[in-house]
């Protein structure tokens, strides 16, 4: 934890401060997102709720959730995931860690923990900053829904911090395990867009984590997918104990 709160912080300020931009920039363009919505549909049908970017729900969910929120920041929590075991390994500081007298297991376990405070402190920020300023700019969104919001993206970010820390620990350099881990990442947004875009296409959502997490429905209608939940929190659980099996028996040359 201590090795990652400065990194903490400029994430919280980052997406606080996206999230300050587009909530004070719906008031000056609600007339022309409402003239431009009809026409602007069809185009924007990869992003669940599209059809509503004209309310300040839909605004943040089209600019802000559905793009900086889920993709953006996941791909940032699978790039310091992947770094987690391969950082330590490609410049030889493994051995010092090892000689501490944890199992590693253990090791495994308390880097994937060390990263939650993590996604729980942007969380807060993000939704105590749109609290305020939705206030302050007098535009309605429901403060419970906003929170349920944030809980429920917990999971998917532990998904992505999961799949990151197993390929950390199968790729021995921190570059290439990141580029992977961020290249999943976006290859399951594409497959969720695609899914949206064509129902022939429908069951590639299905390998796509985003499938199981929609901001929208959330944000809007307070619909939560407790499937979704069980499914991100499996895939989780999974992720992080064969990371912890398969660095239990890696080979590791110093």
């Amino acid at each position: 934890m201590k090795d990652y709160w400065k990194t903490t912080v400029i994430f919280t300020f980052l997406f606080s401060g996206i999230a300050v931009m587009y909530a004070v920039m719906y008031p000056t363009f609600r007339e022309t997102m409402e003239s431009l919505a009809p026409s602007m549909v069809k185009q924007f049908a990869w992003i669940p709720g599209a059809e509503d970017m004209s309310s300040y729900v839909g605004f943040l969910n089209i600019e802000m959730y559905q793009i900086f929120w889920v993709l953006f920041l996941g791909m940032i929590l699978g790039f310091i995931g992947a770094s987690l075991v391969s950082k330590e390994i490609e410049s030889k500081t493994i051995d010092l860690l090892m000689s501490n007298p944890v199992s590693r297991k253990q090791i495994i376990f308390e880097k994937f923990i060390g990263l939650f405070p993590m996604v729980l402190i942007i969380n807060i920020g993000v939704i105590l900053t749109l609290v305020i300023v939705t206030t302050v700019i007098n535009e309605e969104i429901n403060f419970y829904y906003l929170f349920l919001t944030h809980l429920v993206s917990i999971p998917y970010f532990l998904a992505i911090l999961g799949i990151g820390l197993l390929i950390s620990t199968i790729i021995n350099e921190k570059m290439k395990a990141s580029v992977i881990t961020i290249a999943i990442v976006i290859a399951m947004f594409l497959f969720e867009s695609l899914s949206q875009i064509s129902s022939d296409y429908k069951s590639f959502g299905l390998i796509s984590l985003k499938h199981y997490y929609n901001p929208y429905n959330i944000l809007k209608f307070g619909n939560i997918n407790g499937t979704g939940i069980i499914v991100l929190l499996v895939i989780t659980i999974w992720a992080l104990i064969i990371a912890m099996i398969y660095f239990e028996h890696k080979d590791i040359k110093i």
